[in-house]
């Protein structure tokens, strides 16, 4: 192992004399930024080639900055290490005794209908998150179940702290926000679209219908002309009620996504409902306690099961918060082999980018998602954990082929009028108030592959950042493809 090290220390000491790929690529790309009106107090640049230790041009590369969805390129990529190409979620449903039991396994796409249309049923039909409790259900009747005493969720794989201490707390209750659980369902939210009707507003149209949950309807109905509809949702901490307050003045077109607190009961509670519905009683639905001892039992259904790869894809091409958390938390149970906590999260994901980058990194993680406005890492260090990653390791090609590449995912509408010079760009864009990212590779023709981190801060001016975005990336593929 001493002799590997010091034959690695001898490579990356040779790798060290590589010349800058051109000086130009540099004032190229400080020319840009003074050229969008933002200034190097804003932005941060740094391009690596990938296998070289060094950078081919930074600017403000070492300063920490906020990375927004940027973070889930940190987490994805850590997720897709730890856990494998191979890993899959699996969520069971288990006899014990007279009870049931629910193992939850943290998997963020368990009845997310995004994902479900693209299934089918063996005999045709629509797959919907009520298909799948209902499947459970009538499996539950073919082995013979009629009486449940107890509908026991086991989520233990997480703690029941549902949210990073740093998210923005005016936010909560947006979709974007929702919690994150050791058994998520239906991406902890719940659908309306609230429709203007005779006496006031209907909320019927909503999906899934999540068992006990209680719908607290004050939305008042608006004259037509008048503005444009508003409507407020919040959870009650219990999760037991969701309020709903505003006016409608038209039929909702898009749905109104309102978090659903308290995931794994809710979800017990609705596997218990489609239970009653086929004639099998229930007495009782409750989380598993602590000192429960594991569920195990006789499987009396299918599991649900979710390779890492879609779980990928959704976090990185949709950038969907919860995503990247579970990733995130599921890699620290899988560690640990306790329940994850926030912490054993933060800590696993900055000692893995140290290993990667040095400890001078400017690194703070606070979240999986970049949602926190605490995160921080300097460009540099993205550079330096995005060129770790080898497309022929199958771990890391799961990570990497998870990247949105212009005209899909958050990219569906980037980079239409942008000459990449003959290169493939796959990338991670980011996004909170004032905050603007982008990173990921650049590879030419001749398969050179150069990663980029761009991290503006402290901007209203969306269009401009973006607009370099573009064309700092479209330098380095003129200036490293042409070499």
């Amino acid at each position: 192992m001493r002799q590997h090290r010091r034959l690695a220390l001898f490579a990356l000491s040779l790798l060290a004399f590589t010349p800058p790929l051109t000086a130009g690529l540099q004032t190229d790309i400080e020319a840009a930024i003074h050229a969008s009106g933002l200034s190097t107090r804003q932005v941060s640049v740094a391009v690596r080639r990938c296998g070289h230790d060094r950078l081919v041009a930074g600017v403000a590369a070492s300063t920490p900055r906020m990375p927004a969805s940027n973070q889930k390129v940190l987490s994805s990529g850590l997720a897709a290490r730890v856990l494998g190409p191979e890993f899959r979620f699996e969520t069971r449903l288990l006899q014990r005794g007279e009870d049931l039991l629910v193992a939850g396994d943290g998997d963020p796409a368990l009845g997310d209908d995004e994902l479900l249309q693209q299934m089918q049923l063996p005999g045709g039909g629509e797959v919907t998150a009520v298909t799948l409790l209902d499947l459970w259900a009538a499996a539950a009747r073919e082995a013979g179940v009629t009486h449940v005493r107890t509908l026991i969720v086991d989520d233990r794989v997480f703690d029941r702290d549902w949210r990073p201490e740093g998210w923005p707390s005016d936010q909560i209750q947006r979709w974007y926000c929702a919690p994150v659980a050791g058994l998520n369902f239906s991406c902890n939210t719940m659908s309306f679209r609230p429709t203007p009707a005779s006496g006031g507003v209907d909320v019927s149209d909503a999906w899934p219908p999540w068992g006990d949950l209680r719908i607290d309807n004050d939305l008042k109905r608006g004259q037509r002309g008048t503005a444009k509809h508003v409507i407020h949702g919040s959870s009650t901490p219990d999760g037991r009620t969701i309020r709903l307050t505003g006016t409608v003045t038209q039929p909702t077109v898009a749905p109104v996504e309102i978090n659903v607190e308290n995931p794994p009961l809710r979800f017990g509670h609705m596997l218990a409902a489609r239970l009653r519905l086929i004639g099998i009683t229930v007495d009782a639905v409750r989380l598993a306690d602590a000192d429960d001892p594991p569920s195990v039992g006789r499987d009396i259904a299918p599991p649900i099961v979710t390779p890492i790869s879609r779980v990928l894809d959704r976090c990185n091409q949709n950038s969907y918060n919860l995503y990247a958390e579970a990733l995130l938390k599921r890699s620290a149970h899988h560690i640990s082999g306790r329940p994850a906590t926030w912490t054993d999260a933060q800590r696993l994901l900055t000692r893995s980018v140290e290993q990667v980058a040095g400890e001078d990194t400017g690194l703070h993680v606070e979240d999986g998602s970049g949602m926190s406005r605490l995160n921080a890492i300097s460009t540099r260090s993205m550079t330096a954990w995005l060129c770790d990653f080898d497309p022929d390791v199958p771990a890391d090609a799961a990570f990497i082929s998870s990247l949105p590449e212009p005209g899909t995912g958050s990219l569906r509408s980037r980079f239409r009028n942008t000459d990449l010079h003959g290169a493939s760009l796959i990338a991670k864009t980011g996004y909170i108030r004032g905050v603007y990212a982008l990173s990921g590779y650049i590879t030419c023709p001749d398969g050179t592959r150069f990663a980029f981190s761009i991290l503006i801060n402290g901007t209203g001016k969306g269009t401009s950042a973006k607009r370099l975005h573009e064309t700092i990336v479209s330098l380095i593929a003129r200036s490293g493809c042409s070499q």
